[in-house]
């Protein structure tokens, strides 16, 4: 194969992880809809680009440290990328064009949190040292960015001026730190059982 998974599946989490996991991710497609009911078109079209690129995320985090399967699903798990980074493009352009400046931070933020997932993924470094302390200050940079974009909208949407559409971008917005944070825990694990096997191997 041309290009392989370079994660592993981690130790197993227990069940009431994975339930919760499904329904944060259900609870995610119920917000898809939503936004395809109440929100801009730019909005919607932003939020399905996520949805891909979580989906993708999730796909190979999740996957044991092996080739893919065929280059059918190589290429079905690239075009989603593709596709996610192109609508998540457009979303971001669209806030830029609009001046919506919160937007446009959040969208962009979570721009470079996937660029970060993607180093985890096809570059990993090793665990514990200078990189990967360096990696994971940029993204306790980049959550916090993220909350606080966040914590912007809580304010606003439900003090200043409430709206149904405000309610749905905080719901939205904490939402998907939640999602994203279980792929952070899929990407831990994985650094875990590397280090965890590293130090065997080395014993051994």
């Amino acid at each position: 194969m041309v290009m392989a998974l370079s994660v592993s599946a981690g130790p197993a989490r227990p069940r009431g992880f994975l339930i919760f996991k499904y329904v944060v991710y259900g609870l995610l497609a119920i917000n898809v809809v939503l936004f395809l009911i109440i929100g801009e078109a730019h909005e919607s079209i932003d939020s399905l680009g996520w949805v891909l690129l979580l989906g993708s995320f999730e796909f190979e985090t999740s996957s044991q440290d092996e080739n893919y399967g065929s280059h059918a699903e190589k290429y079905v798990v690239l075009a989603l990328q593709i596709s996610g980074y192109a609508l998540a493009l457009y979303g971001t352009w669209s806030y830029w064009q609009a001046q919506e400046w919160p937007d446009f931070i959040n969208a962009f933020t979570w721009l470079c949190v996937c660029a970060t997932l993607a180093y985890d993924v096809y570059a990993p470094g090793g665990y514990g040292g200078l990189e990967w302390r360096i990696r994971n200050s940029v993204k306790a940079a980049l959550y916090a960015t993220l909350i606080g974009v966040a914590l912007y909208w809580a304010y606003d949407g439900l003090i200043v001026e409430p709206t149904a559409h405000s309610l749905l971008e905080v719901y939205d917005a904490f939402l998907w730190i939640v999602c994203f944070g279980v792929i952070e825990l899929n990407v831990f694990d994985n650094e875990a059982e590397d280090d965890t096997g590293g130090a065997l191997n080395s014993t051994g």
